[in-house]
């Protein structure tokens, strides 16, 4: 099942919406992203925090579509609401302070989910519930595909909104002189070059996977020899 988006386009879209937001609301040149201020000033759509009780779908964000009745804790017992169409809903869970990346990535891609509905004439909507066409006869391949590489470009375009180029590559030259992160064997990393990751992470406001997927999609790390990182690395083997 096509999306008809390509991962240029999600890269353009994705960091022009953020530049342009930079520029015209904050008007200022920040080290991270305000995902929430993007989302209330820029998309114009309200983000609520509550307990989400759907814990069969094991979900901790949430798009109303205006009709979906979702599942929320309140005084004690479970209820089912009908949020405004547009309301990110997030989990109360991710308030936590260790949940902060976790947070940050679930309202991008709660906002992904809204701008990849105007880029795809084939996108599901962005509530989760509704990942189908409940008057489509989808085999079971199908949707799993469908709902799979969605989630994927969606998630990359979460990414993009709080990775975007400009601001990895400012971080890059701040940190490492703009010098790219040294992979061995496509993903063993050397503990100095962990280290500058995590802290680069830090700056974004994102987890170290994370920004370690991004580095890659943005072609920023250099593959080199297994060989080299076990003779400056491990150091075993050699002649006593």
């Amino acid at each position: 099942m096509k999306t008809l988006v390509t991962n240029n386009e999600i890269e353009l879209v994705g960091e022009y919406l953020i530049y342009k937001y930079i520029t015209e609301y904050q008007k200022r040149y920040p080290k991270s992203v305000d995902i929430e201020g993007f989302i209330t000033e820029f998309l114009h759509l309200p983000i609520v925090y509550t307990t989400i009780a759907d814990g069969d779908l094991d979900k901790v964000g949430f798009t109303s579509d205006g009709s979906y009745p979702l599942k929320v804790h309140e005084n004690g017992t479970v209820v089912e609401k009908v949020y405004p169409k547009g309301t990110v809903v997030i989990d109360n869970y991710l308030l936590r302070t260790d949940k902060s990346g976790r947070r940050r990535f679930t309202l991008a891609h709660e906002a992904a989910h809204v701008i990849f509905e105007r880029m795809s004439p084939s996108a599901p909507g962005p509530c989760f519930n509704r990942g189908f066409d409940k008057d489509q006869n989808y085999t079971a391949t199908e949707l799993h595909e469908r709902l799979n590489f969605c989630e994927v470009q969606t998630d990359r375009l979460a990414s993009v909104l709080l990775m975007p180029r400009f601001l990895v590559e400012e971080v890059m030259k701040k940190y490492r002189n703009g010098a790219p992160i040294p992979l061995y064997a496509n993903s063993v990393m050397r503990k100095q070059d962990k280290l500058s990751v995590q802290k680069m992470a830090d700056i974004l406001g994102v987890s170290y996977t994370a920004f370690m997927t991004r580095l890659k999609h943005l072609h920023l790390v250099e593959h080199r020899n297994m060989e080299e990182y076990l003779a400056l690395e491990m150091n075993f083997g050699g002649n006593a």
